[in-house]
């Protein structure tokens, strides 16, 4: 995939005020980012994102280290564009950032970055907040019923921490994806722990005979945060 589609994604947009009504969607793009230039890739992303242009981006961006995974995925990183409503796409695609730090961060995707995969997707239960957190994990799900899924989600979500997440894919995903389930916690470890809280206190089990037949797991992958951005 060519190396300038980020440019053509992060164009300019003016500012939209998230509306509660409105439904949210994100874009995100598995990269492999070069050894040698992880680095610049990021300074070049971080001086861009809080440069004055960067900054009127209708989107919360993040970008995520891939720290687990199987042999399907490749990539190095994960970079995602989280927009209020449909409308904060409206321009997607448009033409590459008008300004110097833009340029910059072209010049470092065009040497040290490759495109992998784009997905498309919508939130179903999610606080943006969660982003802050510095590790994720998400499962990719076939799922057949997705009312019946997500009624036994929010019952597993509503019983435990209540921080879990639902997205709905939408397009660009993997083969027989149709949702992705996903954890965040601060980091591995506080992660590990809340995975034996929830495990011992019988939620997971209640959720596995209540999504029985309707739901598939098909892989997961866990994730580093490294910069997101407002």
């Amino acid at each position: 995939m060519k190396k300038i589609i980020l440019l053509f994604t992060i164009s300019i947009l003016s500012f939209t005020q998230l509306n509660a009504q409105d439904k949210s969607y994100w874009a995100c793009m598995n990269v492999t980012v070069d050894n040698m230039g992880q680095s610049q890739f990021v300074e070049a992303l971080d001086n861009f994102m809080n440069s004055e242009v960067g900054k009127q981006m209708p989107f919360t961006v993040a970008l995520f280290e891939i720290a687990f995974t199987n042999g399907d995925l490749s990539s190095t990183h994960q970079l995602c564009f989280v927009g209020p409503n449909a409308s904060s796409f409206a321009s997607w695609g448009s033409g590459p950032p008008p300004s110097i730090e833009g340029m910059a961060l072209f010049i470092a995707i065009n040497e040290y970055v490759e495109f992998d995969q784009v997905i498309l997707g919508s939130p179903l239960i999610f606080d943006p907040s969660n982003l802050d957190n510095g590790f994720s994990v998400v499962w990719a799900m076939s799922v057949s019923d997705p009312a019946k899924y997500a009624n036994a989600f929010v019952e597993f979500n509503n019983s435990t921490t209540g921080t879990f997440e639902l997205h709905e894919a939408i397009i660009g995903a993997q083969k027989g994806v149709t949702h992705y389930f996903v954890a965040r916690q601060t980091n591995l470890g506080t992660w590990l722990q809340g995975r034996e809280e929830v495990f011992e206190s019988g939620a997971v089990a209640k959720f596995q005979a209540a999504s029985a037949g309707n739901a598939e797991i098909l892989f997961n992958t866990g994730y580093n945060l490294v910069k997101q951005y407002n």
